[in-house]
């Protein structure tokens, strides 16, 4: 059964998780210069997304989940094939928004541009949050 504790951390975490991915992905992307066209955004969203995912395994296992039992080769295996479904679902949600979406979107209320890779990253970040917290739950740290 889902708590609402568990829900809670989870979504705490997750502001946390989604901070340092979005926040890498977005700087790499700058520092970088990397277009939105490039192939290079699927390696930059990896990049962030394997660091998120290393601070993710951590906070969920002994915060959200409070799974204290060893680490093995059937929960670190099960982790990262949730975590493979999540970066799929986070590029191809990335990757159509930036397909869809103009170069640069403008608001009359916000003074300047967005850009549609950001647009497409807090997309596909919020469609993988639901894949991660099943997966996590049900097959990763189920007790």
């Amino acid at each position: 059964m889902v708590g609402v504790r568990e829900i809670i951390v989870f979504g705490i975490i997750g502001v946390l998780n989604t901070s340092i991915d979005i926040g890498v992905f977005m700087s790499l992307k700058y520092i970088f210069q990397i277009n939105n066209q490039s192939n290079w955004i699927v390696i930059i969203n990896l990049i962030a997304i394997v660091l998120a995912i290393i601070f993710s395994y951590f906070a969920n296992k002994y915060f959200t989940f409070q799974h204290k039992s060893k680490t093995d080769a059937k929960e670190i295996t099960s982790f990262l094939i949730v975590n493979l479904f999540g970066f799929l679902i986070n590029t191809n949600i990335l990757r159509l928004a930036i397909s869809l979406l103009p170069s640069e979107i403008s608001f009359s209320l916000i003074p300047f541009l967005i850009d549609p890779a950001l647009i497409g990253k807090i997309l596909g970040t919020a469609g993988s949050m639901i894949v991660s917290f099943i997966g996590y739950k049900f097959f990763v740290f189920n007790k």
